[in-house]
């Protein structure tokens, strides 16, 4: 299960695997039942450098490219995808920082996101606007030297242990983003801890009133917010996105075919039954398609090409589609195994849920990609038309 991998991938990959095996798949049933993963893994991770994987060398980090990052999300959400929550929403951030921040900003945050030593999260979500961000109504004000935030986010990864939030809200109707400190007068959070899924990701309510921040902690222009750093950002949370979701399937196929090679029913094993083959089949299938998409979407933003973005919605859209569809499938498979929550078959059924949702639904990213797709079919269309006719012309018609 490691397609298209170069030498120097795969061993990359494996030591990831590794590190998951040995600190995160023995106790990530304590950390769902617990409701958070412990501080003492994200000390683990942060002294290997992966908190700062994506970030440049220059500021402490390990300069991967999007595909190194996408094959470490993978092997972490196969054992954790509520850990893998963390590197998603921190990446968010310090890439938006690196890309958009003032030299000041990338100064003083990037090293300590880049170490661990500061953990960050993104809040969009509001009670009333999720995948549509143009329905943001969280207020910022300019006070002098200072801008002042009001508002209420919700369902936020890890924004009950985050030292520092990219906040999403509006500058006298122009959408604007703020970096906010963990502490800050003003700031409340109310860890959420009965969710479906994600229950170990400390998701959590932020309430944000009066609360008052230097005018340097404005990311960007007022106004670029939504055109530039949210798209931008997304691009990384789609990616982490698609190859979460890869681990899961992963981790469901692992689970079903030792299942099926074992288990007898009526005289026969699991697997020489036809129905159970048919699950296998399908499940093998999308599998082998969620990885090469997300491969072809990694490869697309590594290389810079223009439909990078499409090709990472496509790849979100179709693994956590996929995720939904398999996961559901694993637990019919594994009977009363599968529906024990202490199990790995039953934490990715309820994960899976919440991977159409989050970073986009997939009612929105349908509406996004349709013109995409369309556009793109009409220009084959047309392609093919000026073939037929340049035929044509060549033999004298």
């Amino acid at each position: 299960m490691t397609m298209g991998l170069l030498p120097q991938q795969l061993r990359f990959y494996e030591s990831i695997r590794d590190f998951a095996a040995g600190s995160i798949a023995a106790d990530a049933t304590t950390w769902e039942i617990e409701k958070g993963f412990p501080r003492d893994i994200v000390r683990r991770a942060a002294a290997h450098g992966y908190l700062g994987g994506l970030l440049p060398t220059s500021v402490g980090g390990l300069g991967w490219d999007v595909t190194s990052y996408g094959l470490f999300t993978e092997a972490i959400a196969h054992d954790s995808v509520s850990l893998s929550g963390l590197f998603n929403v921190h990446t968010m951030v310090a890439q938006t920082i690196l890309k958009w921040g003032s030299s000041s900003q990338r100064q003083r945050w990037l090293p300590a996101l880049a170490s661990g030593e500061r953990v960050a999260a993104i809040a969009f979500t509001e009670p009333q606007a999720g995948s549509d961000l143009n329905g943001i109504q969280t207020r910022i004000e300019q006070h002098g030297a200072s801008l002042r935030l009001s508002g209420t986010k919700i369902w936020i990864t890890c924004g009950a242990i985050a030292d520092l939030i990219l906040v999403f809200g509006r500058i006298d109707d122009q959408p604007a983003a703020v970096l906010l400190e963990a502490g800050s007068p003003g700031l409340g959070v109310k860890p959420l801890r009965d969710m479906l899924g994600f229950r170990a990701a400390h998701l959590a309510q932020i309430e944000i009133k009066d609360c008052e921040v230097p005018a340097e902690n404005l990311v960007g222009r007022p106004g670029s917010a939504l055109h530039y750093l949210a798209p931008y950002a997304l691009d990384f949370g789609r990616v982490s996105i698609a190859w979460a979701c890869v681990g899961m399937l992963r981790a469901c196929l692992e689970a079903c075919s030792e299942h099926a090679m074992t288990r007898r029913a009526t005289g026969q094993l699991l697997l020489e039954k036809g129905m159970i083959q048919t699950l296998l089949t399908d499940m093998g299938v999308d599998f082998d398609a969620a990885w090469l998409m997300a491969m072809r979407a990694s490869c697309a933003r590594d290389a810079g090409e223009v439909e990078a973005t499409d090709a990472i919605m496509a790849a979100k859209y179709h693994a956590s589609r996929a995720a939904v569809k398999h996961s559901a499938n694993a637990v019919q498979i594994m009977g009363a195994l599968g529906c024990d929550e202490r199990g790995k078959v039953a934490r990715h059924f309820r994960d899976a849920r919440t991977m159409e949702i989050i970073e986009g639904s997939s009612q929105i990213i349908q509406q996004q990609l349709s013109r995409s797709y369309a556009i793109r079919g009409a220009r084959g269309q047309a392609r093919h038309a000026r073939e037929e006719a340049g035929a044509a012309c060549a033999a004298g018609e």
